[in-house]
């Protein structure tokens, strides 16, 4: 009788969980959403027809492997041809107490031009991401220390980054890694969204998806 009064109570608390939090939408629910990429970091050759939009935290492991085995590859065949774009978008998750602090990291190497090196820096070096450790990682991606350190401090990104959790959050993405595929809407900074992978993909689910849409009418 214990163990069975255990089970329901376990059964309630998980039901609290999905009532205080909410449970995330299914992907088909996502579909058509509009999402704004306006200040979000892109790399694209010319103007491709579909948008993949990464949505990531510096210290999350499964990000670190994507970055290292899948998109390598993505580059190779979409976006170095001008048939993709990679627009990257900030989740820093609380478990991991240097993310946020990356992600700052990383804006603020975008004011410098210098984004996907230190991107790559910072995922590369995931072991090392405390904030002592940060301008060693600008050093290392070729980054002005003096200034990054500046902005740094200033915190002038939070707000950025917030934003970008804040999308996620209508996405229903609350893990890391997820990969938005979209289009961009003409004479705007929006991405219509048509399908969302909430998990690190093998690179031949992915490349099943990008085709599809990019050969659908």
């Amino acid at each position: 009788m214990a163990s069975g009064n255990r089970g329901i109570h376990l059964f309630l608390a998980a039901v609290g969980v999905v009532l205080v939090l909410g449970a995330p939408p299914p992907a088909s629910a996502q579909k058509g959403l509009k999402i704004s990429v306006a200040d979000d970091p892109s790399l694209k050759e010319g103007s491709p027809p579909l948008v993949l939009v990464e949505i990531a935290d510096f210290q999350c492991p499964y990000c670190g492997q994507g970055v290292r085995e899948v998109l390598p590859q993505v580059g190779k065949k979409f976006i170095h041809t001008g048939k993709v774009e990679l627009i990257f978008l900030d989740l820093p998750l609380p478990m991991h107490p240097h993310a946020f602090k990356a992600a700052e990291a990383a804006a603020c190497a975008d004011e410098q031009g210098k984004f996907w090196d230190m991107y790559y820096e910072l995922f590369g070096n995931q072991n090392a991401l405390a904030p002592d450790q940060l301008p060693e990682r600008a050093e290392a991606a070729g980054l002005d220390v003096t200034a990054f350190q500046k902005c740094l401090a200033g915190k002038k990104h939070d707000a950025a980054i917030r934003e970008d959790m804040r999308v996620a959050q209508v996405l229903g993405v609350t893990g890391t890694p997820a990969y938005v595929l979209g289009r961009r809407i003409q004479g705007g900074d929006k991405v219509e969204v048509l399908d969302v992978i909430g998990e690190l993909p093998p690179y031949e689910e992915l490349e099943k998806r990008i085709n599809a849409l990019l050969t659908a009418k």
